[in-house]
């Protein structure tokens, strides 16, 4: 087996690195090329990042825990020897993430991106008027910041913030929650987030997408030119090594409940 590290740039996380190299190095071959496991050492947006590097190769992720916020992660910093010791048991599971495919149409082109944990449409120097399509069909008119739509994996990072539901990871499901909708007598929107399957495309046109961003994980993106946005869900995966059991309810405890 070939492996690849994701490193966070604190001191840390590089200490913590050479110990997994060390104790890897007689099991494993070092490959930041083509590697079948990569090892996130961080935080969860250095799983972002490990996710979006690596996003066209065959590969799994697991992450060790040295950042602020570590949902992804199975391992603390203290359990190296522990995790060094799973690694090469070669005993393990895997979890499929799903991943948004964003398309973003402008006048003359289509590019297209992927989101482990969700898009973000966002204006905050003046009211956005989206067009909200579901399948084509018009489902709203949305007046507010923005929307976010999220994948289950991404239902616990922003979406969660603006009150979306927890979704269990390993389903093919996307969620668009409003970021500071308007709402009285004139306008008015469904006001709650909405839960889609795999065959459900959202569209979204807007009047005012200048100078709105949209983020996709960590990557942010300037919507001048933009004339629509199509998301879905379900077509493309990555998958998530686990050597120990951790249940999505006690990662879920371990990052909201549990203090």
């Amino acid at each position: 087996m070939k492996y690849a590290l994701m490193i966070r740039n604190d001191a840390l996380s590089k200490e913590t690195a050479l110990k997994i190299k060390e104790g890897l190095k007689d099991f494993f071959m070092y490959d930041d090329q083509n590697p079948d496991l990569v090892i996130s050492i961080g935080g969860d947006g250095t799983i972002l990042e490990a996710v979006h590097h690596y996003l066209n190769k065959d590969c799994c992720f697991v992450g060790i825990h040295t950042g602020t916020l570590g949902f992804y992660t199975d391992y603390q910093v203290d359990q190296v020897e522990q995790f060094i010791k799973d690694v090469t048991s070669r005993e393990f599971t895997t979890m499929k993430r799903y991943l948004l495919e964003i398309k973003v149409n402008k006048k003359n082109q289509s590019e297209t991106y992927y989101a482990l944990n969700e898009l973000r449409l966002d204006q905050g120097l003046q009211a956005q008027v989206i067009h909200v399509y579901i399948n084509d069909v018009l489902f709203e008119v949305f007046r507010g910041n923005g929307l976010c739509v999220s994948t289950p994996s991404g239902s616990t990072a922003y979406n969660k913030s603006l009150g979306g539901a927890i979704i269990y990871p390993g389903i093919p499901l996307m969620q668009m929650t409003e970021v500071a909708g308007i709402h009285h007598n004139a306008y008015r929107s469904l006001g709650s987030s909405l839960i889609l399957d795999e065959s459900q495309t959202i569209k979204l046109e807007g009047n005012q997408f200048k100078h709105a961003l949209i983020g996709i994980d960590h990557i942010h993106l300037q919507m001048d030119d933009v004339e629509s946005i199509e998301v879905t869900i379900g077509k493309r995966y990555v998958n998530f090594i686990e050597y120990k059991e951790m249940s999505f309810i006690k990662r879920v405890r371990r990052a909201f409940i549990n203090s």
